[in-house]
């Protein structure tokens, strides 16, 4: 990257910020929400104590809809539309629900910070539940979320898709779903893969609610517990490979203003490609694709190439923020014949070779050696070392910049598309020690 090669674009990540902050100073739940400080327990497996079941304009029986059996199971007939919430308000918890499907699986949903009156349906963030759409996120009576504002190839409507493929296993099985509410942060998990994650969302705590939206289900072992021992940053204990070599599961594509074009096909899906076990980068235009999960203390390994003319890419390490061009991180310089280098993004900060780098819009380390960069259309690789706030780049076995003192000190990484086509392959975390 080059100083004045990235464009500053402020504006309107700072008016998706402006419109979800001033959204939120008009919502707030009926009563003071419980931080849970040790586990609370919302299903006794007997009763319907401390929950109030609702079925649309009051039709219907809701003794009929809603059933507790032996085992502790709670089960739900998905008819009529409506939904069971707990009496009681909530904030910063992981909760913990596991479902199956009986017989055919269909449609249902779990809302977090339910807030307002009882109707179909209420203000809430949907963590959504049809099968195998697990992990996408219905925004529903103006609850607002980044994610949602900022719009791209994953936002459909009140939708915003979940990163990858589902999760689930096959009807009669039973699964875990685990939603992480952290501030104004919504992270759900499905039989412990994270699904999707919303940020800064307009109302930070509610009522949770089960929906009855389609098909029978069934409940057990619902409860909330404390928002501790967070599961992110991932500190790697053993090899993560990050690209599969398939598809880009477990990676987050992004192009600012994204739209379909006349063939109803999405920007990212002409930039971002996966064959013969490469992912490959048409460049053009600026963006990136980014790891789902949040990481911090790693070695990171990659391999690259430029199969024609080399230009200019990056990997960006501790990801901050929303995604725009060009999020606050720390950048591992790709520019041809630039690799080693430091760009330090958006007002982050690191020290190189004694001296204060940032905070300003964008600003450079260079490398400590000359290039060592092979010729086109043969392949580099970079080893790169996130040890606490120390960051150290070595390009082909050679060490090339180290800094101390990085602010950001985690988050996820991205693979910049900025110039022409590049190439990537062998995409791994290990464990530094």
């Amino acid at each position: 990257m080059r100083k004045g090669t990235k464009m500053n674009r402020i504006a309107f990540p700072l008016a998706v910020t402006l419109a979800i902050m001033f959204s939120s100073f008009a919502i707030c739940s009926a009563e003071d929400a419980i931080v849970p400080k040790n586990r609370i327990v919302l299903f006794d497996g007997k009763s319907f104590d401390g929950w109030f079941r609702y079925l649309r304009n009051n039709q219907g029986d809701v003794d009929e809809t809603w059933k507790v059996k032996s085992g502790g199971i709670l089960t739900c007939a998905g008819e009529p539309r409506g939904y069971i919430r707990t009496n009681a308000a909530y904030k910063n918890y992981k909760l913990h629900v596991e479902y199956r499907w009986p017989a055919k699986p269909g449609n249902n949903g779990i809302l977090v910070h339910m807030v307002g009156e009882d109707k179909v349906w209420p203000m809430s963030l949907e963590c959504q539940g049809g099968y195998h759409n697990q992990g996408d996120f219905w925004e529903i009576g103006g609850l607002e979320f980044n994610e949602h504002a900022i719009g791209g190839h994953r936002v459909r409507g009140r939708r915003v898709l979940k990163y990858g493929e589902h999760n689930e296993k096959e009807a009669g099985q039973w699964n875990v779903y685990e939603v992480w509410c952290v501030g104004g942060t919504v992270r759900p998990y499905v039989n412990g893969k994270l699904m999707n994650e919303a940020s800064d969302c307009s109302v930070k705590e509610g009522k949770i609610c089960l929906q009855s939206e389609g098909a029978p289900i069934e409940f057990r072992n619902i409860y909330v517990e404390p928002a501790k021992d967070l599961p992110w940053p991932v500190i790697p204990n053993r090899k993560i490979a990050l690209f599969n070599g398939k598809d880009l599961d477990s990676w987050v594509r992004f192009i600012p203003g994204d739209e379909p074009d006349a063939d109803k096909k999405w920007t990212v899906d002409k930039v971002w490609s996966v064959r013969d076990g490469i992912i490959r980068c048409a460049g053009v235009p600026n963006g990136y694709i980014r790891t789902t999960e949040s990481y911090a203390n790693y070695k990171l390994h990659l391999e690259w190439r430029w199969p024609g003319k080399p230009t200019n890419s990056g990997v960006l390490l501790h990801r901050a923020g929303i995604d725009k061009v060009w999020p606050q991180c720390v950048e591992a310089q790709l520019m041809n014949q630039n690799a080693g280098d430091f760009w330090l993004l958006s007002f982050s900060t690191i020290k190189a070779d004694g001296k204060q780098i940032g905070p300003e819009q964008y600003a450079n380390a260079e490398k400590m050696n000359p290039s060592n960069e092979k010729p086109a259309g043969q392949w580099n690789y970079y080893d790169i070392v996130c040890d606490g706030k120390t960051i150290t780049l070595s390009v082909n076995g050679l060490l090339q910049n180290k800094g101390a003192d990085a602010n950001p000190s985690h988050g996820p990484i991205c693979l910049q598309s900025e110039g022409s086509p590049i190439e990537f392959r062998n995409i791994y975390l290990e464990p530094i020690r």
